[in-house]
């Protein structure tokens, strides 16, 4: 394994332990030498992985879309930062980057992002692992979504992978 995707929001929401456990998550793939592929923000716990990446001297590739490079503030600090033309794009690159998917909390881009690549696996279009983490004692909505499925196991702390 070479690179991990990771959907997460581009908002840091209100529990900062959010924020604070994506960045050390972004330690943690960097210091395993592996890229981190994502969305492409500056902001929130996009941008917090990302940085946690960058901090142990690690690669990032952000993959975003020119109409979010001003809302979402494209991360100029990255590795390759590739600005593209639509939200479809943005997602198949992330896609055939990766080598297994990580989700942390996000709002409805990060469901979508995260449904489609489950569906891809459910259709046999990928086998690769994904893993998705609870960080607090309320875990995130839509991973009960993913246990209710019987896609995932449920602990307080992780949600483990297929």
């Amino acid at each position: 394994m070479k690179k991990v995707c990771v959907f997460t929001g581009a908002a840091a929401g209100t529990n900062p332990t959010y924020k604070d456990a994506a960045y050390q998550l972004g330690q943690m793939i960097g210091s395993r030498g592996l890229g981190l592929v994502y969305g492409g923000g500056k902001r929130g716990l996009m941008g917090a992985v990302a940085d946690g990446v960058l901090a142990v001297d690690g690669r990032v590739t952000g993959i975003i879309p020119q109409f979010l490079d001003n809302v979402e503030v494209g991360h100029k600090g990255v590795t390759d930062l590739h600005i593209i033309d639509s939200m479809h794009e943005r997602k198949a690159m992330m896609y055939d980057m990766a080598d297994a998917f990580i989700i942390l909390p996000g709002g409805l881009g990060t469901l979508d992002e995260t449904m489609e690549i489950i569906t891809w696996r459910q259709l046999g279009l990928h086998g690769k692992r994904l893993l998705a983490f609870a960080l607090a004692a309320i875990p995130y909505p839509m991973m009960l979504l993913n246990v209710a499925l019987g896609r995932m196991t449920l602990s307080t702390l992780t949600v483990s992978a297929w």
